[in-house]
């Protein structure tokens, strides 16, 4: 039976439970955390210690209704879990930068790798990396609904009007009971995010918090954290608040409400992590094993603490245990090459043919990758297998680079050579048949293909089109480890500009012109080329000093390369996502680039996007209109035959109570609908009786012409020739069109 005292702690600790994690909801407004929270929490009760009060269950019950309906979608949630694997297996593999670590013994002890504190498991990870994650993903996509944030509101109001009942009830000290200010403050805190800054005002309020062990979490987490980082202060005082807290924790959530406490698992590993560090004495390990099996109970065999427990096995030399959890890992397809490579190891260091064998069954086709086992505990043995590693690296890149640049290559001569896909089934013939066609394109004076040619780069502006793909083609490069120093991307670009500076040239239909282009395009393939000679040399010069940790990280990084750009690299060697580096200093290319013409194409532009202003200031706080500026999409949704109207196009601007479209160009302006456009309405008409326009109409045609076209419509039909609509709207576009006229007569170049 329980204490009374106990009994008291257990029904506040009930209702803060709850209470925090709805408030924590709410707070961080995040898809995320109200998931981590379903499942860690809310979800987790464990009903039967649970105090037996009515109402609070019931409000319990609303919240989970609540949050099924707003849960997030299963593909956001496999994407956390996937980012946070790859920090596993990169923390764990910095650790063993060679199977030799395994196989001949090597302590692993010294490694000081601390992978819960240093990851954080599943739960506490995202709260610790939000930021990073969210740089990753669209914010939105992870915003709260605000009807959510209202209805947690409501129920979060429920709870705090239930404690008053329950501290009545239990009589519990009101100490015990958190406050809704105490609440806000605590979840403000945690999200600090500066470290000192965070312990301290932690430490500041934990006489609060008696009746709330997850506090006591953190608190010591963050001085775990504070004594990993900062060496320079007494870091010593940080680990023994660390171990205080941690023992508070424990001491206080002997009897846990939660059915699994994924807090309970972290705190356990965590607290390895410490023991780990200072271990001495050979009986610290039994509270390292009691440990471990705390956190592999508390997590419900979670396959993330497990990982880690396999790992803190290899560190206190528990072999058999390590080998028994990676079996198990591999067995359950998790982190499977990543796990299956340092089993097979350790069957090597065991000796266990047996288990090998099943090894191998169960990895089939990528069992070559393991350790072989016919070279036992031999350092020669783990060099052949690591250069067997990196040499299979090495053709992986190759091979996914040669993909890459033959992707580049052909949007490339897309932009340059587009034209002939008009006469060639809508593709440009590979390389063998490439030269042929474009001087068969050329060869006479030809007026229907001259036309093609010139419709073909009215539609577009192909040296901006090349800037583009230059410039994605460095980002890139860039972002990969292989190309970390800086001086690696200065070689590339400057092979670009030295291949490529100063190439535009007017199109023209003529010999002149194409071989010009042929001309270009050699030198764009060249740059292709010299991007894959450079690779080859990183490749050997990394042969000196390669590991298994770099294998591993080079080798995260190019398979997540592929997967992102559906690209099928044979033979995966290790894992599947990518490790990022920054990229922020790498200079762009600019129009100056393109040559002499340069400045030409930046007028126009600069025009263009100085229209667009104007229609955006004249139409802002327009509620019944809404702004259409990639006019390209919509006229592909939407059927329009006059090409030449399409290229004159500025912006879109949407009547979207008529459903009808007000287009503007640089001109002129006119009304589309229902695959039909009324007739052009030039800006320096203005507004005119002869159009018969009102306040509430414009005419596209005189009235005249307006009542022939009226007389042979259906009576059903609308006339696509007469815009009626509010006044305010009519006033915004003769404002539109008395502006753009303004501009004109500055700029003489429209």
């Amino acid at each position: 039976m329980l204490d009374e005292l106990e009994n008291k702690r257990r029904a506040a600790y009930a209702l803060n439970l709850c209470t925090v994690s709805v408030s924590q909801i709410i707070d961080y407004e995040d898809l995320i955390v109200l998931e981590q929270e379903y499942e860690a929490i809310l979800n987790n009760l464990n009903l039967e210690a649970m105090p037996k009060d009515e109402p609070l269950l019931l409000i319990i019950k609303q919240i989970l209704d609540v949050i099924t309906f707003f849960r997030i979608d299963k593909v956001e949630r496999a994407f956390i879990e996937e980012e946070y694997n790859k920090q596993v297996r990169n923390a764990i593999w910095s650790a063993v930068p060679n199977f030799g670590m395994l196989i001949a013994g090597g302590n692993l002890m010294t490694a000081g790798v601390a992978i819960a504190t240093q990851i954080g498991m599943g739960y506490m990870n995202y709260r610790n990396n939000r930021n990073e994650y969210q740089g990753e993903r669209e914010r939105k996509l992870w915003q709260l609904q605000k009807a959510a944030i209202e209805q947690f509101n409501g129920l979060r109001r429920e709870l705090f009007d239930t404690a008053w009942r329950l501290a009545d009830k239990y009589e519990f000290p009101d100490k015990y009971r958190l406050t809704e200010r105490q609440i806000t403050n605590y979840n403000e805190i945690l999200q600090d995010p500066n470290i000192i800054r965070r312990y301290e005002r932690l430490d500041a309020i934990k006489e609060y918090f008696e009746a709330y062990p997850p506090f006591w979490y953190y608190l010591g987490s963050v001085a775990n954290k504070i004594y990993r980082e900062r060496k320079d202060l007494e870091c010593n005082h940080y680990k023994a608040m660390a171990i205080s807290a941690f023992e508070k924790y424990w001491k206080i959530n002997e009897q846990g409400l939660l059915r699994e406490d994924q807090i309970a698992a972290g705190c356990a590993l965590e607290y390895i992590d410490i023991l780990l560090d200072s271990m001495g004495e050979v009986t610290e390990t039994d509270r390292i094993k009691k440990l471990m099996g705390q956190a592999i109970e508390y997590s419900g065999r979670a396959n993330d603490v497990l990982q880690c427990c396999a790992f803190y096995n290899l560190r206190i030399n528990q072999y058999e245990e390590a080998a028994k959890i990676y079996k198990y890992l591999v067995n359950e397809s998790y982190n499977t090459l990543f796990n299956a490579q340092i089993l097979s190891s350790l069957y090597v260091r065991l000796n266990d043919q047996f288990g090998y064998t099943l090894l191998e069954e169960i990895v089939d086709e990528n069992c070559k990758y393991l350790y072989p086992f016919k070279n036992g505990r031999s350092k020669s043995g783990d060099k052949e297998f690591t250069e067997k590693l990196f040499n299979n690296l090495k053709s992986r890149y190759t091979y996914f680079f040669d993909e890459l640049s033959n992707r580049y290559q052909i949007e490339f001569k897309d932009i340059f050579f587009g034209y002939l896909k008009s006469s060639n089934d809508g593709i440009i013939p590979s390389d063998d048949k490439f030269k042929e066609t474009v001087e068969l394109f050329f060869s006479s004076e030809n007026d229907r293909k001259k036309a093609i040619f010139e419709d073909y780069f009215k539609k577009i502006n192909y040296g901006e089109d090349i800037i583009q793909l230059l410039n994605r083609y460095i980002d890139d490069i860039s972002s990969l480890s292989l190309f970390a120093k800086k001086t690696d991307i200065k070689r590339i670009t400057e092979n670009i500009e030295s291949n490529l500076r100063g190439f535009y040239i007017e199109p023209e239909y003529s010999v002149e012109w194409y071989k010009q282009a042929l001309e270009v395009n050699k030198s764009f393939d060249n740059i292709l080329a010299n991007t894959l000679s450079i690779i080859s040399s990183k490749f050997k010069s990394l042969e000196r000093t390669i590991d298994l940790s770099n294998i591993h990280l080079l080798d995260e990084e190019i398979t997540i390369w592929a997967k992102e750009r559906k690209i099928i690299i044979p033979v995966n060697i290790v894992n599947d996502e990518q490790v990022k580096t920054g990229n922020d200093v790498i200079s762009k290319f600019t129009l100056e680039f393109l040559g002499s013409n340069a400045k030409e194409i930046q007028t126009k532009r600069k025009i263009n996007n100085d229209l667009k202003e104007i229609i955006k200031e004249v139409f802002e706080g327009c509620n019944s209109i809404s702004i259409i500026e990639d006019t390209n999409k919509f006229f592909s949704e939407h059927p329009f035959d006059t090409e030449t109207l399409k290229r004159d196009i500025i912006n879109i601007v949407e009547l979207i109570d008529a459903q009808k479209y007000v287009v503007f160009s640089k001109r002129y302006f006119f009304v589309y609908s229902n695959s039909e456009h009324s007739e052009l309405r030039f800006y320096d008409d203005g507004r005119q009786s002869k159009f018969g326009d009102e306040d509430t109409i414009i005419n596209f045609k005189k009235p005249a012409v307006l009542n022939e076209v009226i007389d042979i419509l259906p009576l059903n039909s609308t006339n696509i020739n007469k815009l009626e609509t509010s006044p305010d709207i009519i006033k915004r576009i003769w404002s539109v069109a008395n502006k753009i006229v303004q501009y004109r007569d500055v700029n003489k170049s429209i």
